[in-house]
């Protein structure tokens, strides 16, 4: 019992998970010192910025799950920012194939809104990219979708 137990836990496991974290590792790992200067400008800018969302209905024809992700963003001065080129990005990190993107719409007094389907529940990862001339920001946050 216990040896059928283990074979179909390991079914599972190497049936599920691709066991690639990172696409192109060797490449990103080259430009760690971009990165680092990338964080840096990002800190100088000063903005604060959040993201969230609510379970709505699925957009017509779409995936089962539906979400309204909202990002609010706010200069070093507490005042909010329009003009920005705003997208999301959803990764499930439990498995492959299932990576959502959408662009933000502006809404005014800061704030950038998507609806999104989804194909499952469960643990997402949201990254919001902002851009402008003048500045690039990304935001980074996992959620429970349920």
């Amino acid at each position: 019992m216990i040896i059928a137990v283990n074979v179909v836990l390991i079914l599972f496991a190497t049936g599920t998970f691709t066991g690639l974290e990172t696409e192109h590792h060797y490449d990103r790992g080259l430009a760690y010192n971009d990165n680092l200067r990338a964080a840096e400008a990002q800190e100088a800018l000063g903005w604060t910025v959040s993201v969230d969302y609510v379970k709505t209905d699925p957009p017509a024809g779409a995936d089962p799950h539906g979400i309204t992700l909202e990002a609010h963003f706010k200069d070093r001065d507490g005042q909010p920012i329009d003009d920005l080129d705003v997208r999301a990005m959803l990764v499930r990190p439990t498995s492959a194939g299932h990576d959502r993107q959408a662009d933000m719409a502006p809404q005014g007094a800061g704030r950038y809104t998507a609806h999104v389907g989804l194909p499952l529940m469960g643990l997402w990862n949201i990254r919001v990219l902002a851009d402008r001339a003048d500045a690039h920001y990304q935001l980074n946050r996992r959620v429970q979708v349920r």
